[in-house]
């Protein structure tokens, strides 16, 4: 548990920096928008093909991947029955609240957890795989679509339809894919090279995020009866559902049952911050789901652990 704990800290450890810089004025709100846009262009697309390139593919397309693809979807779908009846937003919140509610922190969070819990990385790759491939690319197609709308520029069928296409991340995904498949042998300097490139991405989130936290109105600002049910949907109900479905309906072995519970009890991720700030859309929400997860998540996680560990 301690290494569980160790892993949070690190993340609100380099968070608290952001904020630091923006309590002392060395960088603002243009200094956060520079580190999403290289976050978001350069550092997650190389990040995600590194991960990719050497995951287990075996464990990418088994059973727990319908799992996790289950309980994703059957959480996004109770929010968007909330949303569309209860709050009534517009389509582009929709789109920040969804990711909110489901979109989990299989990185920065993800990987520390499966190392020091699970003790397998290789856990990450299938929702990670589920959110860049599935979630990723409809929600940001939406975002690109009404941001496009809203400032009068032209679209067309064809340009929404290739919009994953020409996402950063989605090409850093496939890359990856690609070269795993094939089991193609890049040279050293090319790993080496996009591995350090990839190792921007989560500082500058995370610093990003911390600078918000400073310059932006405490958690809360707006619907905080919204906020607090994405948090719930997140921490409580998608882990919960994915230990229901593997235990009791794929009666997946204790291990794997494990991991996908945990896997699923993590945070929002800090891509739905970087998707809101590019996307100019709902930025308050997304930052106090992150906020309120982080902490909530670490009881949650700890807690779907041992019930998944007791069945």
């Amino acid at each position: 548990m301690g290494d569980l704990l160790s892993g949070f800290f690190t993340v609100w450890f380099v968070i608290g920096i952001g904020w630091l810089l923006a309590q002392f004025r060395v960088l603002d709100a243009h200094g956060q928008r520079a580190l999403s846009q290289v976050s978001f262009w350069v550092g997650l697309p190389a990040l995600l093909f590194g991960s990719l390139r050497q995951a287990d593919l075996e464990r990418i397309f088994s059973l727990n991947v319908i799992v996790s693809l289950l309980a994703i979807f059957i959480t996004l779908a109770v929010y968007l029955v909330l949303v569309s009846t209860i709050w009534q937003r517009d389509a582009g919140h929709k789109v920040i609240g969804g990711f909110a509610s489901c979109y989990v922190n299989a990185n920065n969070m993800g990987l520390p957890i499966a190392a020091y819990v699970l003790h397998d990385t290789s856990w990450v790759a299938p929702i990670l795989l589920i959110q860049v491939v599935f979630l990723q690319p409809v929600g940001l197609s939406i975002l690109d679509a009404l941001n496009a709308r809203k400032h009068g520029h032209s679209t067309s069928m064809m340009r929404n339809v290739t919009l994953p296409l020409r996402n950063p991340m989605t090409i850093g995904v496939i890359a990856g894919l690609v070269v795993n498949l094939t089991g193609l042998r890049l040279p050293e300097l090319m790993t080496a090279t996009l591995d350090l490139v990839g190792g921007i991405a989560v500082p500058a989130m995370l610093i990003a995020f911390g600078i918000a936290l400073r310059t932006g109105p405490l958690p809360g600002h707006g619907n905080l009866g919204e906020t607090v049910a994405i948090s719930v949907l997140k921490v409580l109900v998608q882990p919960l559902l994915a230990f229901v479905l593997a235990r009791f309906v794929f009666n997946l072995d204790p291990v794997t049952t494990l991991a996908v519970t945990v896997m699923a009890g993590l945070p929002t991720a800090q891509n739905v911050f970087i998707f809101a700030m590019r996307g100019e859309e709902s930025v308050h929400l997304a930052r106090d789901a992150i906020f309120i997860t982080s902490f909530a998540s670490i009881p949650a996680v700890t807690a779907m652990a041992a019930l998944a560990q007791a069945f």
